[in-house]
């Protein structure tokens, strides 16, 4: 394995919420999961976070990753809840929550060459 470069086991999960949203809905939602970023930490099995964008803001993907599957159905009733309160608080609507389990991963993580 390269330096820089991991790989994720068959046991990690992901839980991915698509939304549309606006510009606005999109920066007032980035500010909603930096202040939620520390209860996550905090979260048995936590192991981070990726948000996604469209260029022009009207689509958003967030996928949270989680150690295993207990975790992720641990926090799968508190992860719908904040998700509902994030959407309305940033204006934006909820197309999809689904749960996914990570088979492979491959990539620079920290964008060093």
């Amino acid at each position: 394995m390269s330096v820089g470069k991991r790989y994720f086991p068959v046991d990690v999960f992901a839980r991915m919420h698509t939304l549309e949203t606006t510009a606005d809905g999109h920066d007032r939602g980035l500010e909603l999961v930096q202040e939620i970023l520390p209860w996550l930490r905090d979260c048995r099995g936590f192991r981070g976070l990726l948000r996604l964008a469209t260029t022009d803001r009207s689509r958003t993907i967030m996928v949270s990753f989680w150690a295993d599957e207990e975790s992720l159905n641990e926090s799968s009733s508190a992860g719908r809840d904040l998700g509902q309160l994030i959407t309305e608080a940033s204006g934006t609507e909820r197309i999809a929550l689904e749960d996914y389990e990570v088979t492979f991963f491959e990539g620079e993580l920290d964008g060093s060459s």
